[in-house]
């Protein structure tokens, strides 16, 4: 399988350029979503026994699924030159049982390993915790310590492992989908996982550099973290971006041969015109 062109210096510039050019709509969008999250959490209260508490906690599982595919899909149409329009947030409401689904699917695909190794963890620490003696404060060391370290550790450490494989792998699904429904959920899983072929590398690398700029922004002011937020955004848009490019096909024109006259034998050569006056 062809490996897909993702230039990490490139997306850094253009979610650069992007954040420069659509900072005040993205931010007033990041804060206002930060608000109505806030909101809805205080509505739900704190009594975990009431209706109205599991109602909520049910729409702040859902709420973060529509509002985050809408900002995706804001930033993809200002990638193409398109003004931001609040529009997309209905299209979004009415996808949003594909949104839940797919969203649901990535988790459960990349959850697995972890889940996996938290079970393999789990019966190790209960076969250890069964032959010590409690009494000992050195023995309960000794055996909880036995659970981070030889193959029981090796296995979680393994575990751990294919769970961010899989989450780089599976990254753009949501993407694909919010890009172009026709997809499908598992199209749109497909598609990520034959997007990032090839370009595991550079992924890495892409978010590596995300994570430095969101400690500078951290770091030398407390609110420059919303901006290289942002910034960051952006980044996986243009990563997307790259690679979908990269995948268009390049239209080839065919070349057209000389034609060459056919050789024919000297007495079936054409008869060629006499001149006036000629004589044989």
């Amino acid at each position: 399988m062809k490996a897909h062109l993702l230039s990490p210096n490139g997306a850094l510039k253009t979610g650069w350029a992007l954040t420069r050019k659509h900072f005040i709509v993205m931010l007033g969008l990041l804060l206002g979503i930060m608000v109505l999250s806030w909101i809805i959490s205080m509505v739900g209260g704190n009594d975990v026994f009431s209706f109205r508490y599991w109602i909520i906690s049910l729409v702040n599982l859902i709420l973060p699924i529509w509002l985050g595919a809408s900002l995706n899909k804001i930033m993809l149409n200002a990638y193409a030159g398109e003004e931001p329009s609040f529009s997309v947030f209905g299209d979004m409401f009415r996808k949003l049982g594909g949104l839940i689904g797919l969203n649901l699917l990535v988790g459960i695909v990349s959850a697995l390993p972890v889940i996996i190794g938290f079970v393999i963890w789990g019966a190790g620490l209960g076969a250890s915790l069964a032959v010590t003696d409690f009494s000992d404060p050195y023995a309960m060391g000794y055996a909880l310590g036995t659970m981070f370290s030889g193959t029981t550790g090796l296995i979680f450490v393994i575990c751990f492992l294919a769970f961010l494989y899989l989450t780089l792998r599976l990254m753009f699904a949501v993407y694909a989908y919010v890009d172009d429904f026709s997809v499908g959920v598992f199209g749109a899983i497909q598609r990520s996982w034959s997007m990032t072929h090839g370009n595991m590398g550079k992924i890495i690398l892409c978010f590596l550099m995300m994570i430095v700029l969101n400690i500078i922004g951290l770091i030398v002011f407390i609110v420059g973290i919303l901006v290289t937020l942002i910034i960051s955004a952006f980044m996986m848009v243009a990563m997307y971006e790259q690679i979908k490019a990269s995948e268009q096909p390049v239209a080839v024109e065919p070349a057209v041969e000389p034609a060459v006259e056919s050789e024919r034998p000297a007495d079936e050569q054409p008869a060629q015109p006499q001149e006036p006056g000629s004589v044989e």
